[in-house]
Formats: C-alpha cells, structure tokens, sequence
C-alpha cells in the first residue's frame, strides 16, 4: 500500500512538473541619445550580474560630408538568472579620463521564470523619478 501511494505521489510530481507552462523570457530595451564622435558611450554596470548586456548604435541620417553627427544607442538586457540587481547606465568618456555626462540607476528584480520588473529608477544627483529613458520590457519567444 506505502508503494503504491509513493508511486501515485511521483506520478502527480512529475505530471504537475510536465504541465507547467514555460514564460517567455523577458528582456529590457533601453534607446538613448548618444554621440561617439564626441568620445561618450553608455557604459553599463549592475550590482549583481543578472543580464546578459547587448549595446548597439545607429546613426542619425546626416547630409553628405556632415561630421560630428550623433544617433542612438540601443542596449538590450536579457536576463540570464534571478535576483535583484542595480544598473547604472553612464554617458562617459571612458578613454579620457572617465569624464561622465549622465548617470540614469535603475533597480530591476528578476523572477525565477525571468521576468522582468523595474522597482525603482533616478538619474544620480536628483532621486527624482525618471520620465525618459523609460526602459522598454518585451517578451521575447523561447527557442528551443
């Protein structure tokens, strides 16, 4: 009878394990302004190493013989583990002597699942709520 309630018990974990539906992973996409030519670029720190960081810049069309121009920097933050984390984007010139311009903290919590929840955000110095950059948090298709 004890191995047949320990049997029925393991069929129902591994039945309730089996059905479980899997979420999306989530990941959070930041645009800034951004200008290279000047020597700044967004450096990104975190507290804890929760994401998987992604940065890539795009150009702002500019006339022809145009020099200087700026664009955008897009960094995409994939989770890749929970926990709590605090990242700190910075518009600095890192080869010249770490000059910043800009500081933007956020607080982002990470569940089990990989979902994405930002708990608090700042640009340094005011504490005030950020308004722009907002982060943008999608979901992204799990591939298999």
């Amino acid at each position: 009878m004890k191995k047949l309630i320990v049997m029925v018990l393991a069929a129902m974990f591994i039945l309730s394990a089996c059905s479980k539906e899997e979420l999306p992973v989530q990941s959070v996409t930041l645009t800034l302004d951004s200008n290279p030519t000047t020597g700044f670029s967004w450096q990104v720190e975190q507290s804890e190493e929760l994401f998987q960081v992604d940065k890539v810049y795009t150009a702002d069309e500019r006339p022809e013989g145009t020099a200087g121009s700026g664009g955008k920097e897009t960094i995409t933050l994939t989770p890749v583990k929970p926990g709590k984390t605090v990242v700190t984007l910075s518009y600095a010139r890192p080869l010249e002597g770490g000059e910043t311009a800009d500081q933007v903290i956020y607080t982002f919590t990470v569940d089990r699942n990989l979902q994405v929840e930002m708990t608090d955000a700042y640009s340094l110095g005011t504490e005030e709520p950020v308004t722009t950059p907002a982060p943008e948090i999608q979901t992204e298709e799990v591939t298999d």
